[in-house]
């Protein structure tokens, strides 16, 4: 097997050309994030308007807020309290009004365009409640001993 490998060489004009190239882009570059600094400005109060009507409970607020492009369907229905079928129809909502987008580095994930903080709407926060202990059942034996229920440890009393 060869493998044929070429030099290619850049002539000094060549080398000034592509200098300048990247200048352009860079400069374009910094012009896009301005238009985007601005349009972000001018059109935040009217975001929050659709974020506060489409994020009408706090399940919904911590669903979005934890929608970051990392988090599956799992973590964020977890994160929310919410089912995930309920968290999936959120992001398909949300994905057609446009307040979320699909995640670059993970496809099929969704990623909120702004966090509620920056727009100033406060993020509830999760209470999760343990559940009570629960005694172990026991059930009678022969003997009228009693002997744990099938499949429940027996505590020493």
């Amino acid at each position: 097997m060869f493998v044929l490998l070429y030099s290619i060489e850049m002539s000094e004009g060549e080398e000034d050309l592509a200098k300048e190239e990247e200048k352009n882009l860079e400069s374009i570059d910094r012009t896009l994030k301005e238009i985007l600094k601005w349009t972000r400005f001018a059109n935040i109060s009217k975001l929050k308007e659709i974020l506060e009507a489409e994020l009408d409970s706090d399940e919904k607020k911590l669903a979005y807020e934890n929608t970051d492009g990392v988090n599956g369907l799992k973590e964020v229905a977890t994160a929310s309290g919410a089912p995930l079928t309920t968290v999936a129809n959120w992001w398909q909502k949300w994905y057609r009004l446009g307040l979320v987008t699909e995640s670059e580095e993970r496809k099929g994930r969704m990623m909120k365009i702004v966090s509620l903080d920056d727009v100033g709407i406060k993020v509830p926060k999760r209470t999760i409640t343990a559940p009570s202990p629960q005694p172990t059942p026991v059930q009678q034996s022969g003997a009228g001993e009693s002997t744990p229920v099938e499949g429940q440890k027996r505590e020493n009393v």
